[in-house]
Parts: C-alpha cells; sequence; structure tokens
C-alpha cells in the first residue's frame, strides 16, 4: 500500500525558532495550556474552601478549650468565694459565746489568716454596729436596698453580692451575707466585703490582650485586663446575662475582633466572662489554614510546571510516532487548518474501516464453519429421504409442526430455531440400518427390532460429535422416541425426564407417519384417524401437553390438515 505524504504549502514550511513559540503553534498544545490555566483557576477559586470539614473542627476544638479554660477559673473563683463564706460562719459560734454585735467584729478580726479584707456586723433595719474600717459611715438607707440584704433577712440563706461599688470602701466589691439568729429569729447581718481585683487575680491571673469580667444578676460588672481590649459588648452582656437566669452553657461569641465566653461561679449568681482576641483563640485554626493556603498553591505551581514539562514530552513523543505510522507530516503551516487530533482521527478512521472488513471477513468464515456442520448432518438425513422414497420431505414437515408446537409452549428465539432443525434431521440415524432391515417385509424378529431401533441412538451420536451444534439437539434426536409411559427407547426414559424438544418431535412425528403412506401400512390414516390416535394416547405415548398444544396448532389453520391419500399396498417392519 503506498504511503501519502501530506505538506503544507512552501512558504509555510518553516517552524518557529522559539521552543515556546514552538508549543503554542499547536492547537493540541494551545488546548493542553488553556485547560491548564482554566483548572488552576479553579484551584485558586477553590482554595478558600480547602478542607472545611478539618477547619470546622479545629475550629470546636479551640473554642472548648477557650470555654474549658474559662471554667476552670470560674471554679477557682467559687472555691474562694467559698473560704470567704466559711470564714464569715465562725461569727455564730462567737455571738453563742457571749459576744453582743458590737464587739463581733473585734473577736473575727482576731484571725490572721481571715480570706476577707473588711467586715461590717448591721442590725436588720441596716444600722452599723460595727465595723473593721474605722473611716466608715453609717448609711442605713443605703444598705437596707441592696439585694444581697435584703435576700438574706427574706432566706435567712448566705447571700453573695457583687460586683458593686462598696458603701463604705467606695471600691468595687465582692461581699459574703450572713443572718445571725437567736431563737430562731434573725437579729443581725454579718457582711464580709474583699475587692474583686484581690479576689479574680489569684485566680486568673490577666494576660496580655486579655479581658476578665466579672458579672452579677443583677447586671453589675467589673472588669479587669488590657483597654486594648474592647469592653464587654452590650450583645455579649445579654448573653450571659440569658445564661445566668436560664443555666443554659454560654457559648463562644465573635464581636468586634474579640472571641468571647463565660461561665457560672459555682451557685454565687455570678459569673465570669473572658475575653480574647479571636486570632489568638484560633491561633491553631488560622496557622493551619494558612499552612493549607501555601500548600495548596505549591501544589498548583508544581502540577503546572509538570504539565507544561509532560505536554513538551507527549506531544514530541506524538510528532515521532507519525513518522513511524507513516501519518501526514505537520508543520506550522498545516496546524492552521488541521492538527494532531485530526491527523488521529484520520488513522482511526482507515484502522476502525480496516477492523471493520477484516471482522466481516471473520464473521463470514465463522458462519460458514458454523453451517458447515449443520450443513453435514441436514444433508446426512436428506440422503435418508432420498434412500427411502416414503420418507421423502417427511424431515421438513415434523420441522414444521415442532416449530409450531414449541412456540405455544413458551420455546423462542434461537431455542426455536434449533428445535425446528432437530426435527428436520431427527432420523438422521436411519443412516446406519441395513436396507434389508427397513425394508424387510413383515414382521422384524427381536434382535432386528433392536437394531432399527438403534437408528435414535445413531443419530444422537452423529449429533453430538458435532462441536458446533447445541447438545440440546443431539438429546432431542436420541430420545425422540421415548415414551411418557416410560416404555419407549433407547434409554427407557419417562415422563419429564424426556427431554421436552423430543417430546415435541416425537408428536410431530407420529402425526406425519400415521398420515403419510409407509412400507408397514396397508394405507395412510385420515387425519381424523391420526387425531383419536394422538389424543388416546396423551398421557401415555405422547406428553399431552405437547398433544394439546399440536391440537391447537391445527385448530388456529397454521398447519392445514393433510387429505386422504390412496396408495399401494406395502408392507414393511418399521415403526
Amino acid at each position: 500500500m503506498a504511503t501519502v505524504s501530506v505538506s503544507g504549502p512552501a512558504g509555510m514550511s518553516g517552524r518557529p525558532r522559539h521552543r515556546l513559540l514552538r508549543a503554542l503553534n499547536s492547537p493540541l498544545r494551545m488546548r493542553a495550556h488553556l485547560l491548564i490555566a482554566i483548572s488552576a483557576g479553579i484551584v485558586l477559586f477553590a482554595l478558600p474552601f480547602v478542607s472545611p470539614g478539618a477547619d470546622g473542627a479545629a475550629r470546636n476544638l479551640a473554642a472548648r478549650e477557650f470555654q474549658a479554660s474559662t471554667a476552670a477559673a470560674a471554679a477557682s473563683l467559687s472555691t474562694r468565694i467559698a473560704t470567704i463564706q466559711g470564714s464569715v460562719l465562725s461569727a455564730d459560734s462567737i455571738v453563742a459565746s457571749g459576744v453582743d454585735l458590737g464587739g463581733l467584729c473585734e473577736a473575727m478580726s482576731r484571725d490572721p489568716q481571715r480570706p476577707y479584707q473588711r467586715l461590717n456586723v448591721l442590725t436588720v433595719s441596716g444600722n452599723l454596729k460595727c465595723t473593721t474600717v474605722p473611716e466608715t459611715r453609717d448609711q442605713p438607707d443605703v444598705i437596707r436596698q441592696r439585694a444581697y440584704f435584703q435576700n438574706v433577712l427574706t432566706t435567712g440563706e448566705d447571700q453573695v453580692g457583687g460586683p458593686l461599688v462598696g458603701a463604705f470602701s467606695n471600691r468595687p466589691t465582692l461581699v459574703v451575707a450572713h443572718a445571725l439568729r437567736s431563737r430562731g429569729s434573725i437579729f443581725g447581718v454579718v457582711v464580709a466585703a474583699v475587692d474583686v481585683s484581690e479576689v479574680v487575680q489569684p485566680v486568673r491571673p490577666v494576660t496580655r490582650s486579655e479581658r476578665i469580667v466579672v458579672m452579677g444578676g443583677d447586671g453589675g460588672r467589673f472588669e479587669l485586663g488590657d483597654q486594648e481590649v474592647p469592653a464587654l459588648p452590650s450583645s455579649v452582656q445579654d448573653v450571659v446575662s440569658r445564661s445566668l437566669a436560664t443555666g443554659a452553657p454560654c457559648p463562644v461569641l465573635i464581636a468586634d475582633g474579640t472571641a468571647w465566653t463565660c461561665s457560672p461561679v459555682g451557685r454565687t449568681g455570678l459569673a465570669l466572662v473572658a475575653g480574647h482576641p479571636e486570632r489568638s483563640v484560633f491561633a491553631v485554626v488560622f496557622d493551619q489554614m494558612e499552612r493549607q493556603r501555601y500548600q495548596a498553591i505549591g501544589v498548583v505551581v508544581i502540577a503546572v510546571m509538570a504539565a507544561f514539562a509532560m505536554d513538551f514530552l507527549f506531544l514530541r513523543r506524538i510528532r515521532l510516532a507519525y513518522g513511524h505510522a507513516g501519518l501526514p507530516a505537520m508543520n506550522a503551516g498545516d496546524t492552521a487548518k488541521r492538527d494532531e487530533i485530526d491527523a488521529l482521527g484520520d488513522w482511526a478512521r482507515t484502522i476502525e474501516e480496516t477492523r471493520h472488513r477484516l471482522q466481516t471477513e471473520v464473521d463470514g468464515h465463522e458462519r460458514r464453519r458454523l453451517n458447515s456442520e449443520r450443513d453435514l448432518l441436514t444433508s446426512i438425513a436428506e440422503t435418508v429421504e432420498i434412500r427411502y422414497p416414503f420418507l421423502r420431505n417427511h424431515g421438513d414437515r415434523v420441522g414444521r409442526y415442532a416449530r409450531q408446537i414449541g412456540a405455544r409452549l413458551g420455546i423462542s428465539g434461537d431455542d426455536l430455531e434449533q428445535l425446528e432443525f432437530a426435527a428436520r434431521i431427527h432420523d438422521l440415524g436411519k443412516i446406519a440400518i441395513a436396507d434389508a432391515i427397513y425394508l424387510k417385509p413383515g414382521r422384524l424378529e427381536p434382535i432386528e427390532a433392536s437394531q432399527m431401533q438403534l437408528h435414535a441412538t445413531r443419530g444422537g451420536e452423529l449429533a453430538s460429535r458435532m462441536r458446533t451444534v447445541p447438545a440440546q439437539v443431539a438429546e432431542a434426536v436420541r430420545h425422540h422416541h421415548e415414551r411418557w409411559d416410560g416404555t419407549g427407547y433407547p434409554d427407557g426414559l419417562a415422563g419429564t425426564n424426556i427431554p421436552l424438544w423430543s417430546r415435541v418431535i416425537s408428536v410431530a412425528d407420529a402425526y406425519d407417519a400415521m398420515t403419510e403412506e409407509r412400507p408397514y401400512r396397508d394405507r395412510p390414516w385420515t387425519h381424523d384417524e391420526a387425531l383419536r390416535i394422538l389424543r388416546d394416547g396423551a398421557g401415555f405415548q405422547w406428553d399431552a401437553t405437547a398433544v394439546a398444544a399440536f391440537l391447537d396448532v391445527l385448530e388456529s389453520g397454521t398447519v392445514q390438515p393433510k387429505p386422504v391419500l390412496m396408495s399401494a399396498r406395502r408392507v414393511a417392519s418399521d415403526g
């Protein structure tokens, strides 16, 4: 085959010298580069969304750690307040020893380990009875309005108040109020006070860029920490108030770049609120996001560089392959009208046409090979019919009958074709029967009858030797003389043990044999006589279902009943 070479116009045969221009000169490379650019753009656009699940998990972990540290500080503050409450309880034993309210302050101040800074003893009306602060002024109206003072008189239980500006010290203060009883009645109140800063600093040292807020249920608050951190926003304050009122957990809130959270201080009615710059709280998350972005950018850069390198190498190999395969040479002028894809398309079409032609030839050879064995069996069966003229066209008729019966029994497609073929060649085994036996006048001797019955076995053996003939065909030929009651030959099968195709062929063969002249009968039986014999033998000699299907074929008019044939009387021995 001649090889056709295609080249561009003479004036356009030159190739750009610059390597990059040579690369861009090919439409395929231009498409590849455009695809790379689009892919890189998509990846860069998707960078902000890289690993959103991992970022969310890290952010949740950082938030939980922030909440846990705040809860730990609140627990320490609760412990310190509980220490103050325990110290104030000593007032009960001092009063029980006979000390009056006026002397209670002096008696309690003797304890050098007392956890509070100031102590005041008041009457139920709010009048000051004694104090550890000499400059304190008696302010009963102010004291009576304090929520903690009213609650301790109402409930009789210890109360924690604040943060508030102390009525006696004028400093942000936390107070612990304890009711003094005599014979079940409250007659005085001991109030221990401590500066908020003195309580908070030991349990949570305030670091740089941090703000700590102690907030009471009445809205009072004390803030401590870096002035650069914004004060507690009202939105956060509302959430803290709801948390104190309902007992709901306090979430992590972000306001103006600051992360806030809170934790209740035991059962004191106070809440400890902590504020940190958002970037400080979620530093791990921000660092991880930055690291992932840089890694992704690095991957994109490496991928683009690798793509360009592979682009040059791959296309160079394609150009070399063109030359080896006899494809048209590609040059600068050609790429304006056709490119590597077009050349490959032409090559693929040529290969496909060649493949299709070869496949057609192979299919033809295969069909001829398959048909050769079928043709051989058909030729043997036709030889039998030529050898015995009374069998002329017997196979064709049995094949047509069997096809109609099989269709009504649900056999279809290729199986129906194979059934018809088996019916047409069912008597091919008679090629092995001697004429002396087949054409013998009178009744056959037992040994001769056995020889005659061998035609079914011989036919099955011949069909089974053909590799392209289905095994069902060989079985159908071998067992077409079996009887439903098990008295048939060659294997004495009974009922449904007889192959279905054999049962169908048996009915079709019997009808045609009865209505055609045979050497062993005086005359052919009529159509009605044959049907009567089939009906009588249904369930004994033949499958009743197959007989019913054949009767339906005749009633539908698909197969016309045979006319009565007048023939010469002949005597022979085969059934």
